[in-house]
């Protein structure tokens, strides 16, 4: 017999989980040099491309600085 509380359960943790990593899916070109200076600075600091690529987005500043 199915326990609909738990179901519901389920549904809402499922939903809260969605949200936290709810994410848009992006997709660069490199060319060979840039992939290869990536993956060698992931390699020395132990961290995956994704983790190094949404930091350095997370730098960036979106304030316009005038001239």
């Amino acid at each position: 017999m199915i326990d609909i509380r738990e179901v519901i359960e389920k549904a809402n943790l499922s939903n809260i989980m969605n949200k936290k990593w709810a994410a848009k899916r992006l997709t660069i070109n490199l060319t060979s040099s840039e992939t290869e200076k990536l993956e060698k600075y992931c390699s020395i600091i132990g961290r995956p491309a994704t983790d190094v690529i949404r930091e350095l987005i997370r730098s960036l500043t979106t304030e316009e600085t005038q001239n």
